[in-house]
């Protein structure tokens, strides 16, 4: 299980990659703009790792089938990268009060593995009912914020872009 946790997570960061550009490379598509960075907010860079994610849900059903935990990982697998993504990016940049392009390019990797691995080690366990629906719910939400709020931010820091980051050998 851990190499398809290794595989899964490969994959998507390199879709997530390649979505950081595609909204420019498609000639600032309103469609494309719903799975794409429109910006360099934070939010735009949390929709990077959950669509790619979530793009891959119905790979993982065909290749595991119909296992007791494939709703609650693919939560996991969705969603945990964006909290990762937010504790580390807004940590390490309160800590040296700025951020760097290095340092943000292995906070992205690294939150998608750990969503990744922990979501891969969910799929065979048993949930509840009530868990099970609590993830579907928190996966149907998720796709609506994350469809809707490029067209709508909040006032919120999310959806502000931070200032520009310090490459290697600056700063």
């Amino acid at each position: 299980m851990k190499w398809r946790a290794f595989l899964s997570s490969i994959m998507v960061i390199s879709a997530g990659s390649l979505l950081h550009f595609a909204w420019e490379w498609s000639g600032r598509s309103t469609v494309v703009a719903v799975f794409a960075a429109t910006n360099e907010s934070t939010w735009e860079h949390l929709k990077l790792a959950f669509w790619p994610a979530l793009a891959l849900t119905p790979f993982q059903h065909k290749i595991y089938g119909s296992l007791p935990g494939l709703l609650p990982a693919t939560a996991i697998r969705c969603m945990l990268p964006s909290f990762v993504i937010v504790a580390f990016f807004y940590g390490y940049t309160a800590l040296l009060g700025r951020h760097h392009l290095a340092a943000d390019l292995t906070v992205f990797a690294g939150a998608i593995l750990v969503g990744e691995f922990f979501g891969h080690a969910m799929l065979t366990r048993e949930f509840s009912a009530k868990v099970r629906r609590s993830a579907l719910g928190l996966l149907v939400l998720s796709t609506v914020l994350f469809s809707t709020l490029t067209f709508r931010p909040l006032d919120s820091f999310l959806f502000h872009e931070p200032q520009a980051p310090v490459r290697l050998g600056e700063g």
